[in-house]
């Protein structure tokens, strides 16, 4: 029994710290920051209304103009409804040139 209970513990030492080291190097996608200026955008025009969902739908680029669009599920008091929201923005700079929402049901 004794031998058991270190066998666990050192397995517990050796697979503790490699877990803990998968999820702190774990990168943040691509698309994180734009996702964060999304949630801020939608949070303005909805400041009643809370986010419960957020969802990276895709990215486009044509020349020098990229256009990052997510999905972000609200719920109000009156309704729960879908925002999908288009970031354009300069491929080299990164400078937002505008921003597009528009509600859905879905």
């Amino acid at each position: 029994m004794n031998r058991m209970y270190r066998a666990l513990i050192f397995a517990g030492i050796i697979i503790i710290p490699l877990l803990i080291g998968t999820w702190v190097n774990a990168e943040e996608p691509e698309y994180a920051e734009w996702g964060q200026v999304a949630m801020k955008e939608v949070k303005a025009k909805y400041p009643q209304d809370k986010i419960v969902d957020y969802l990276h739908v895709g990215r486009q680029t044509e020349g020098e103009q990229t256009v990052e669009t997510f999905k972000l599920w609200l719920v109000g008091k009156e309704k729960e409804f879908g925002v999908i929201i288009d970031i354009y923005f300069k491929s080299s700079t990164k400078e937002i040139i505008e921003v597009k929402m528009r509600e859905t049901q879905k």
